[in-house]
């Protein structure tokens, strides 16, 4: 038989037995009985380590009870060990556990006197990280993200962009540009052909599972307007290079599980950058810029819903002052007010109008939430044409192109405005940064974008916003009013 009995139980019955008075015992006899006694006495670490089973509340009702009932329970917690003082036999009845008072434990500070078992850090960040991720996986759930209601019957719902859906249901221009980009995640026509031999000599040496076809290059000739000629291939290894350390640091970012940040860093920007600055690879290249906004708002006259309004990452912005066509209609001293061609709060970057805008999200991340916030943005943007340009040149318009980054892969979104509805298309894959073809591949779906830009919505800017145009738009009182600008003196 195993007898698992506590300090503090061994203590209590030596307590109790009785004393023997006719016993003749020495004085050093008795001096070494109580200082056993005392060391057998339960101290305050003792009671931490070895509480006293049961604790005096319990004990104070069971006096209550029959003799034979007290004892019997006595004895059956005597017989208990001392890690479980409150384990109850399961042949309790239900109403004893009912009205039974919780055992617990002296209570002691824990600032002061840290106790034997409590939680480690880790163990503590964990279970808040645990929590932390299980609210932001309610909170981020795709029928959370849509639709969105504001006032005047405004909406924002999500809607897929159906291939087999009939012709008439999109724009011809619309048709065309899915087309285009269609091809570029099949990688049909997505790099010039001067890189291809620098393109052949890397791979051979990096990266054997990309492959090359000839349908994946395209002819390059002449930019109108330039003395530099695009057959000139001494650029082309510098361009391969860079390719292939945007790849390098996109991979890099994705095993590292980077954030947000080091992915807009190291992978975005330098292939934006490239894309601007060193393919010259169409004509009106000088014309577009692209910016880092992540920390600019949306004009709150524009936000129309509850809502928090979102944010965007990148802008592509058009330069005015590149175009000559636009450099009479920009002079604020005509016309007395600082010209405001977009719907950011930014009054520096309200001089520029927006092609398109690019929303990123670390490797992982959340697209439904990537593609409502482009939603957001773009319903702004749909809110501040109308008020500018009037509801009927809103509908020759048709579509908003944006970009939804996740990681490597980059998705185009579609909105459209139908009255008080912003309708989000589902997204629509075309490049991948994880290798030297795939970042081409990336910059091919945004050269696609850029002529969108340069060919239907710069041309429809300067037609009908009032900034741009050289007659007042139908919304050009409604907005100043509306939005507050001020008149700035020249």
């Amino acid at each position: 038989m195993e007898f698992n009995l506590s300090v503090g139980q061994v203590a209590h019955w030596l307590d109790t037995l009785p004393f023997d008075q006719s016993a003749t015992t020495s004085e050093a006899q008795q001096q070494r009985a109580i200082k056993r006694r005392r060391s057998l006495e339960p101290t305050e670490s003792r009671k931490r380590r070895y509480p006293i089973s049961p604790p005096a509340s319990q004990l104070d009702r069971g006096a209550s009870l029959p003799n034979s009932s007290r004892s019997s329970k006595a004895d059956r917690r005597e017989a208990m060990p001392p890690s479980t003082p409150n384990k109850a036999s399961g042949k309790r009845p239900i109403e004893d556990n009912d009205n039974e008072q919780t055992p617990r434990a002296d209570t002691i500070s824990t600032s002061r006197r840290p106790t034997r078992n409590a939680p480690s850090l880790s163990s503590q960040s964990d279970a808040a990280y645990s929590r932390d991720s299980k609210r932001s996986k309610r909170s981020q759930s795709p029928s959370k993200l849509f639709p969105l209601y504001g006032p005047e019957g405004r909406r924002l719902v999500r809607d897929s962009l159906s291939m087999a859906a009939p012709a008439h249901s999109l724009s011809p221009t619309l048709r065309l540009l899915i087309g285009d980009i269609n091809d570029v995640a099949g990688r049909y026509g997505i790099m010039p052909r001067r890189i291809k031999t620098a393109l052949e000599q890397r791979l051979e040496v990096t990266n054997p599972f990309d492959r090359l076809h000839e349908y994946m290059f395209f002819d390059d000739g002449v930019i109108s307007g330039s003395d530099t000629t695009l057959e000139d291939c001494t650029r082309a290894p510098e361009l391969v290079r860079r390719a292939l350390r945007i790849a390098d640091r996109s991979n890099e970012c994705s095993r590292m599980l980077s954030d947000e940040s080091a992915w807009n860093n190291l992978v975005h920007s330098p292939l934006l950058d490239m894309l601007v600055y060193d393919m010259q690879d169409g004509p009106g290249q000088d014309v577009l810029d692209f910016m880092p906004c992540t920390t600019t708002s949306i004009e709150s006259a524009y936000h129309r819903f509850p809502d928090a309004a979102s944010r965007v990452d990148y802008v592509i912005r058009l330069l005015p002052d590149h175009d000559p066509s636009t450099e009479e209609s920009l002079d604020p001293s005509a016309s007395g007010v600082a010209p405001c061609l977009n719907w950011t709060s930014d009054r520096l970057l309200q001089q520029y109008p927006l092609a398109f805008s690019i929303e990123t999200k670390r490797y992982g991340g959340n697209t439904a939430k990537g593609e409502q916030q482009m939603g957001i943005w773009h319903a702004a943007q749909w809110e501040f044409l109308t008020l500018r340009a009037g509801p009927e040149p809103i509908n020759d318009l048709g579509f908003l192109p944006g970009v939804v980054v996740q990681g490597h892969t980059w998705s185009l979104v579609i909105t459209t405005r139908r009255q008080a509805t912003t309708t989000v298309l589902c997204s629509v894959e075309f490049g991948n940064t994880s290798s030297i073809v795939g970042v081409f591949q990336v910059i091919a779906g945004l050269r696609r974008l850029r002529s969108w830009s340069l060919d239907v919505l710069w041309p429809w800017y300067k037609k009908h916003l009032p900034d741009l145009s050289h007659s007042p738009g139908a919304g050009e009182q409604t907005v100043n009013t509306v939005a507050g600008v001020e008149p700035v003196n020249g």
